[in-house]
């Protein structure tokens, strides 16, 4: 099989192009919900907020961006949750890694670049009202390239992928049921852990009250090892997953 059966470019940036359009409505209402909530908690932190110096964008950001762009991901493939739609989707003449791709660059490298865009304008502008209105107050410069934000941005792209993964298999509250899969798979895979390591965690429990003892010990290699495999093993698993889903649809 030919590779433009795969991947062809124009096919491509047309499906692209159709899912803009027919989610442009859900995707502004979703930036004027979020922004208002965000103008709302600025005014409340102004008003009743004790310090004089607010530095609240930060911890803004990063919870926007997560939560915003985790409802936005689940809410992806939505098609494929109703009958009728979902054969006129897997009719559409794009390949399952064309739909894959189109919403992958959607709800996360787009969804970062706009959400992002949008901030630091809502930033701007949210200090100098406060300035104005507030002027017993210092609003400090909201910093996109401070550690707090890039860090959101790295923790978005690696789970962002779980959310899609489950927009795909759930047919329906796609939201709730993802967040429950990733804490029930978390409890079992911690009780696994517990129980399979549990002499190795009674031999070190000294050096996990004290982090840097730990440095040279199996259970420090063991948590190397499950960090690399966050960072850079999860996010491709998904996507991969996600992938597989739509091609099985398809069958």
């Amino acid at each position: 099989m030919k590779l433009a059966d795969h991947f062809n470019i124009n096919r491509f940036l047309l499906l692209l192009k159709l899912e803009l359009h027919r989610s442009r409505k859900g995707i502004l209402i979703t930036f004027v919900v979020i922004f208002d909530l965000l103008l709302f908690g600025f005014i409340m932190e102004s008003i009743f907020g004790y310090q004089k110096v607010s530095d609240s964008h930060p911890v803004a950001y990063t919870v926007a961006l997560l939560a915003g762009g985790f409802i936005l991901s689940s809410l992806a493939f939505h098609d494929l949750g109703n009958t009728l739609k979902r054969h006129n989707y897997l009719m559409l003449p794009a390949s399952a890694l064309e739909k894959f791709l189109s919403m992958w660059l959607l709800t996360c490298v787009c969804w970062v670049v706009a959400f992002t865009l949008l901030f630091v304008i809502f930033a701007a502008g949210a200090n100098s009202l406060g300035h104005i209105f507030f002027s017993g107050k210092t609003f400090v410069a909201f910093d996109l390239f401070g550690r707090l934000p890039l860090t959101a941005i790295k923790y978005y792209v690696v789970l962002q992928g779980i959310f899609l993964a489950g927009a795909v298999h759930f047919r329906s509250y796609v939201l709730p049921k993802t967040l429950l899969s990733i804490l029930l798979l978390g409890m079992i895979c911690g009780i696994i852990f517990y129980f399979a390591l549990s002499d190795l965690f009674r031999t070190h429990v000294e050096f996990i009250e004290q982090y840097s003892k730990m440095t040279g010990t199996p259970l420090y290699s063991l948590w190397l090892v499950l960090k690399w495999m966050f960072w850079w093993v999860l996010a491709p698993l998904c996507w991969v997953i996600t992938f597989t889903g739509l091609k099985e649809q398809e069958v």
